[in-house]
């Protein structure tokens, strides 16, 4: 798999070499009231969070501030998961961390039924098509039953935005923006993502400094019979 992101790996690598060291990691939110109520659901009652696409592993020092114990961060990025293991030792003395560089293939190692909860935020549709259909198999599979999974997507281009943006088109409704964007509908989305989990909550998150409205689904692994 990890081949074909090779490009995405290289630009990754180097936006998170230029990574400054921020605040210490005291504050619980990220700052936009929608996420983090999102995180907030995630991690009421889990104990075990598995990020993947965790960059330099904010989003799981978040939860671990919330009272989750055990947490796995997984990014193709070696830079960034060399960060994330930077800034544990600095700035998280409580809770356990593993972080590993990699892609799928790294969720072969982590068992069945083990993890409470999963996050997937702005990764999944920065996938090819068929890498998200076995990442989201993966997950169905790690998480307990009634684990939780939120999943953070970036906002839909309109054909009227690819053509103003120079934005090309690799087929279909896969794109190249610079990195792989899997240019789904919120309604794809909803239907791709309920295949194997349940809905719980759609949310649409608004982030000012960017002018960009991200999409949010919390969704529950249920008990099939």
């Amino acid at each position: 798999m990890n081949k074909k992101y090779d490009h995405c790996i290289e630009k990754w690598n180097a936006i998170f070499a230029k990574e400054q060291p921020g605040a210490p990691l005291k504050a619980v939110g990220t700052g936009n009231e929608v996420f983090d109520q999102g995180l907030q659901w995630l991690c009421s009652g889990s104990k075990s969070v598995l990020d993947f696409g965790c960059g330099s592993g904010t989003l799981l020092f978040k939860c671990a501030l919330q009272g989750t114990q055990e947490h796995i961060g997984i990014d193709l990025s070696k830079q960034g998961i060399e960060n994330a293991q930077k800034r544990q030792t600095q700035e998280m003395p409580d809770g356990s961390f593993r972080f590993i560089c990699g892609g799928i293939e790294k969720m072969k190692d982590i068992s069945s039924n083990s993890i409470d909860a999963v996050i997937l935020s702005n990764i999944i549709d920065n996938l090819y098509p068929e890498d998200a259909v076995t990442l989201l198999s993966e997950v169905h599979r790690v998480l307990r039953v009634n684990g939780k999974a939120l999943v953070k997507l970036n906002p839909y281009i309109t054909d009227e935005q690819i053509k103003e943006w120079g934005i090309k088109i690799i087929k279909d409704n896969l794109l190249d923006d610079g990195f792989i964007l899997w240019n789904n509908t919120t309604a794809q989305w909803a239907e791709f993502l309920t295949e194997n989990l349940k809905l719980h909550k759609y949310q649409e998150i608004y982030y000012p400094e960017y002018e960009q409205t991200n999409r949010m689904f919390l969704l529950k692994k249920i008990e099939t019979t």
